[in-house]
């Protein structure tokens, strides 16, 4: 039996992949990162083995509890990584050798484009995850970006150059170990350098700073590449984002890729050149009718689980691929739209207070697509739901106790 490696700290986008791997009968086990209480996603019935690991053990600690736990003799057993941190990590050798992993491929034709940098750098998931590698790719290939500029920080700090306009949005480069942070939009002088103060305390030392692009639309495909092939089979636009998880879409609807056709074949040539072997994810925007790609994570997105619910199995193509079988009778594209809504990102919205528990219902029962309930896997199901009357019950009480207080 195939063993699968799903590694995260986001319980809901670990679950989409468990799910999908589980209809090729896989072995799952689940590394968590975080705090050692068992997470909703390790419920389902298709997990076998959950581990815990500690982010402040950095990437050698999960090389090293990969490598002491989880090989499996005369097997590679597949890593899906489902953070940035976990994708960076299992960029390693020694990882390669007893485990299969997303990677670039690097080709002459990649090396033939204007980076000053080796095939050895080229070759590296970290090279990528930088936003501004990505952003000179993306120019390359035809695709809109928001013209920028990197403050990199020096001994005294990082350095303003009088060419930056107003307003303009700052984003950590890389953002591993980053997260959000330093992400906004800043509207002079003053407002940019107490972002890039925030910046230093935090340890960032490179920040782009965009010219700022007034957002119509924000929108995600989600893809698969054997590092020829590419395949991008529907449009994520998001409908609403999650007030508490900055940047991920608390609900939305999946698309064909009809009329996106060009967008995605940009895409497309983008991941050839980069040379990407794997699931990814790529964000982009639209601003007065004209679409601009904003990053690429080397790994399934947080609404990835959207396209993996209208019957397109991205987890179980590279699965088979990396067995070396056959993946081309296999469906790749969504047919209808259909709505959806990520549980765990309305929970806590609601949890903290942002959501009414009116919306949070209204949200879920409209949705065609809802991330953790599936009637054929009950178990995760049940333990959400347990969370959730918790909430209600702290809602139902702290609204008693306001309306108490004003004499209702």
């Amino acid at each position: 039996m195939q063993r699968v490696i799903v590694i995260g700290n986001s319980y809901s986008t670990r679950l989409g992949v468990i799910r999908a791997v589980a209809q090729l009968g896989c072995e799952v086990t689940v590394i968590h990162i975080g705090a050692p209480v068992k997470p909703i996603d390790t419920y389902s019935q298709s997990v076998k083995e959950v581990l815990y690991f500690n982010r402040q053990e950095g990437e050698d600690g999960l090389v090293k509890l990969l490598l002491e736990k989880c090989t499996v003799e005369g097997q590679k057993p597949i890593i899906f990584p489902t953070s940035d941190f976990s994708a960076l990590a299992i960029d390693d050798d020694e990882i390669k050798k007893h485990f299969a992993v997303p990677y670039i491929n690097v080709r002459p034709k990649v090396s033939s484009l204007k980076f000053q940098v080796s095939n050895h750098e080229l070759s590296s998931i970290g090279y990528w995850m930088d936003k501004s590698h990505q952003k000179a790719l993306a120019l390359s290939v035809g695709l809109n970006t928001a013209g920028s500029v990197v403050l990199e920080r020096g001994e005294n700090g990082f350095q303003i150059p009088e060419s930056i306009k107003y307003p303009c949005f700052t984003k950590p480069v890389s953002s591993i170990g980053a997260g959000k942070k330093c992400q906004r939009r800043c509207n002079n002088f003053k407002e940019l350098k107490a972002v890039l103060a925030i910046a230093g305390k935090n340890d960032i030392t490179k920040v782009l700073v965009e010219d700022f692009i007034d957002i119509s639309r924000e929108y995600a495909v989600l893809g698969y590449s054997d590092g020829k092939e590419v395949v991008i089979p529907g449009i994520i636009k998001f409908l609403k984002e999650s007030k508490t998880h900055k940047g991920i879409a608390l609900a939305g609807i999946v698309l064909p890729v009809d009329g996106f056709e060009n967008l995605t074949s940009k895409f497309a040539e983008f991941i050839r050149q980069m040379g990407f072997v794997g699931i990814f994810d790529i964000d982009f925007l639209e601003s007065n009718g004209v679409f601009y790609f904003d990053e690429m994570n080397l790994r399934i997105g947080g609404s990835g689980t959207a396209i993996l619910n209208v019957g397109v199995n991205l987890p179980a193509m590279f699965v088979k691929a990396m067995c070396g079988e056959c993946t081309g009778n296999m469906p790749q594209a969504v047919i209808q739209s259909a709505t959806f809504v990520n549980e765990n990102m309305a929970l806590g919205d609601f949890s903290e207070g942002k959501m009414s528990l009116r919306e949070y219902r209204k949200w879920n029962n409209d949705a065609d697509i809802l991330f953790i309930k599936d009637e054929t896997d009950i178990a995760t199901y049940y333990e959400y739901k347990k969370q959730l009357r918790k909430q209600i019950f702290n809602y139902k009480r702290i609204l008693k106790r306001m309306l108490h207080v004003i004499g209702i």
